[in-house]
């Protein structure tokens, strides 16, 4: 009799931990959810707060114009801030992005550098495929006089950096992207770099 009320124990014990799993799981969907619910009512919050501020306030408006247009507003610092206290401002990119090996990780290469221009130019291997050197948020993709077709990325540290003489373009206006990651492809052997802060040429050997 004792045998056979110990194999009933047994089962009730197996059958309410093989049922745990399952509960921890609906609540771990649950408090992901909740967060990323959080994550959007923070920057719909921001948004309602600023447009509010931009309408009712002129002198609110003349300044935020003035330092968001006319000075060289660090939207990848903001980016960064944002990240590190609430994480990626667009719902479940963190999730999808855990589960995706980055197939491009890569340091820039090359076999010499010299002077050009603003810049620098990089001798590299043709076609050659550019990576990020530092993490930012790409505000610029167009044509450069004397620089060609010219990707910029504004850092977190407020440098600005141009990549020229691309083509297959791997990013879009606005993306944040990460050190290292594919920008594009050398039209020919030829990369040129140009670092710039507030408007001021800065001196690029201090950056490859």
């Amino acid at each position: 009799m004792d045998e056979e009320i110990k194999l009933i124990k047994e089962k009730i014990k197996q059958k309410r931990n093989y049922h745990k799993p399952i509960n921890e799981s609906k609540s771990n969907l649950t408090d992901i959810f909740l967060k990323h619910v959080n994550r959007i009512l923070v920057v719909v919050l921001i948004t309602l707060i600023t447009l509010i501020f931009l309408k009712g306030n002129s002198s609110f408006r003349e300044v935020f114009y003035k330092y968001v247009y006319d000075n060289n507003f660090s939207f990848a610092k903001i980016n960064e801030l944002y990240q590190k206290h609430f994480g990626s401002p667009i719902p479940f990119k963190n999730l999808l992005n855990d589960k995706i090996t980055p197939i491009f990780n890569e340091k820039l290469k090359y076999y010499e550098v010299s002077k050009y221009k603003d810049g620098a130019r990089l001798v590299v291997d043709d076609n050659y495929l550019v990576p990020v050197i530092e993490t930012g948020i790409v505000i610029f993709i167009g044509d450069k006089d004397e620089y060609k077709n010219t990707v910029i990325i504004q850092q977190s540290d407020g440098v600005d950096v141009w990549y020229s003489n691309l083509t297959n373009i791997n990013v879009k206006l606005y993306d944040y992207v990460k050190v290292g990651s594919l920008l594009g492809e050398t039209i020919d052997n030829n990369l040129y770099l140009v670092f710039k802060k507030d408007g001021t040429i800065l001196d690029y050997k201090e950056y490859i």
